[in-house]
């Protein structure tokens, strides 16, 4: 079962009617005729009757609350029994005719009228729509809503204006004051759970129709019972005559009929003078609007005349920059290039336009592409630069340098990179030979310590020698043998001397002078030579 909407009325109205309901049967159980007629001389709620509007109260409350799962159950319970009370009662109205009295003067003391029975079956023929939710059976339950309000509204009209014809049936018996009141109530609010269908939609929109509507009816009823009931209090008190009482009740509808009128057109000149301001003020605003939009317009044209002079620059400088340029998306694929990103590559524009950057990328180059792509995207408002190889189509491969800037949209989250290619493999090449001359270099330098290292212990051993004989002349300057050992190690000297060069030159070393020097000893007359 659908939720049906919740209408405080009907829930007003639905404790009402248990109340009432309730009353009554107490007042058939201990003998209170006024709770039971309400009105004395009038027609008195049976015990039955009582019952059926408890349940129906009851069956009524139970549909207003959330769904359960003893719902539908208690709903079909109660549905049965009011059904069921109220076919007996129309049953044995149709079999047995007689006069309904009072319980203690009745042969049929429970028996309702058959207008009430038929009241009550529409009823819950009505709510039984209104649970199943399809569409026909919503429209139905609404119009046997509207028949039990029209049934009940003639009855309390029967009794207004004396006229028994409007509450009695064709089998003598006659709807209650209090149930004619309380079936008009409650089939009322209950025509308030389906507002769109029926008359209730008349009276419910809110439109300047249904707004009038509303006004005029409810004026025209307190007019017609008004004035209905004091013509038949006048009539029955013999007040005046019955061609007096016709004129004055045809007098006091034309008074109040031209007050209505008076009235209605007021209250429509009135709505028609607010529309007729708010349509000034339309008017008003329209104007100061399309001079707003005339202003805009002419800005806008302005802004777009200048971004378009500055996409004319951007393509420009776009297509003839002397650097490869791209825009490429966040995901890697190539959105524009220019002619010379193609040209450094080796790709047409469409091909690369197919690719993505990942493709030309060499793979030893990936991971390190890949840490400044995340790096763009953490923090977009920083510009990266990265060197990295891609492999062009002829299978060569160019080194570039790439400069990457993230373009951010209005709420600074990333949209595209645009990026900047440098071609710079001969500048690594350059690079790479110099390194390669300072490895030869190092390795020159490192030969030359090795040999001199090698050398200088050679030439310490003969150094050492001759510290030594020079310290044995100084003790004894006659020893002539003693120079002659000295003659021998400054030759030792020397020849150590001229294999360093040798073998310094031989690694590369130039510009190195070894020369040969001798002592002048005593005795020895020959100059030192190179």
């Amino acid at each position: 079962m659908d939720r049906l909407p919740t209408v405080r009325a009907l829930i007003i109205v639905s404790i009402l009617g248990l109340a009432a309901g309730f009353a009554v049967m107490a007042g058939w159980v201990f003998s209170f005729p006024l709770v039971v007629t309400v009105f004395p001389g009038y027609a008195a709620m049976t015990f039955n009757t009582a019952v059926c509007f408890v349940l129906l109260s009851a069956l009524l409350l139970f549909m207003q609350l959330p769904a359960k799962k003893y719902q539908i159950l208690v709903l079909t319970v109660f549905s049965l029994a009011v059904t069921g009370i109220a076919a007996a009662s129309f049953a044995q109205d149709v079999s047995v005719t007689g006069q309904v009295a009072f319980m203690w003067s009745s042969p049929y003391p429970g028996r309702m009228s058959v207008n009430t029975a038929i009241c009550f079956i529409l009823f819950v023929l009505s709510l039984s729509g209104l649970r199943t939710g399809r569409r026909i059976l919503l429209s139905n339950s609404q119009y046997f809503l509207h028949i039990i309000t029209v049934i009940s509204g003639l009855a309390l009209v029967g009794y207004l204006y004396g006229l028994p014809l409007f509450y009695n049936s064709y089998f003598d018996s006659a709807m209650a004051v209090s149930s004619a009141l309380l079936f008009f109530l409650l089939s009322l609010s209950a025509s308030l759970l389906q507002p769109s269908a029926g008359v209730t939609a008349l009276f419910t929109g809110t439109l300047i129709g249904n707004v009038m509507a509303r006004r005029v009816f409810l004026f025209i009823l307190g007019v017609v019972v008004v004035f209905g009931a004091v013509r038949t209090e006048a009539r029955q008190h013999n007040w005046f005559s019955g061609e007096m009482a016709i004129s004055f009740l045809v007098i006091c509808f034309m008074g109040f009929g031209l007050a209505l009128i008076w009235h209605t057109a007021g209250w429509l000149n009135e709505f028609d003078s607010r529309r007729h301001d708010a349509e000034e003020e339309i008017i008003v605003m329209n104007e100061v609007l399309e001079k707003r939009v005339e202003e805009r317009s002419i800005k806008l044209r302005r802004l777009i005349e200048k971004l378009r002079e500055s996409e004319i620059k951007f393509r420009a400088a776009f297509e003839h920059s002397a650097m490869g340029m791209a825009l490429v998306s966040l995901k890697g694929k190539w959105l524009k290039v220019n002619k010379r990103l193609c040209d450094m590559v080796g790709y047409r524009e469409q091909e690369l336009l197919s690719m993505s950057f990942q493709e030309l990328t060499d793979p030893d180059d990936s991971t390190i592409h890949d840490q400044v792509v995340e790096n763009a995207l953490r923090k977009p408002e920083t510009a990266s630069r990265i060197e990295k190889r891609y492999i062009c189509k002829n299978g060569t491969t160019v080194w570039v340098s790439i400069n990457i800037a993230t373009v951010t949209n209005k709420k600074g989250g990333p949209v595209y990179f645009v990026s900047q290619f440098e071609d710079i493999t001969e500048r690594k090449k350059a690079e790479k030979h110099l390194r390669d001359a300072y490895k030869q270099i190092q390795d020159h330098v490192n030969s030359i310590q090795e040999i001199a290292w090698k050398q200088s212990h050679l030439i310490r051993s003969p150094l050492a020698n001759l510290m030594g004989l020079v310290e044995i002349l100084k003790a004894d300057p006659a020893e002539r043998e003693t120079l002659k050992y000295v003659q021998i190690e400054l030759e030792r000297l020397d020849a150590v001397i001229l294999e360093m060069a040798e073998d310094a030159c031989s690694n590369g070393t130039t510009g190195l002078v070894a020369r040969k020097r001798c002592l002048m000893l005593p005795g020895n007359k020959a100059p030192a030579y190179t």
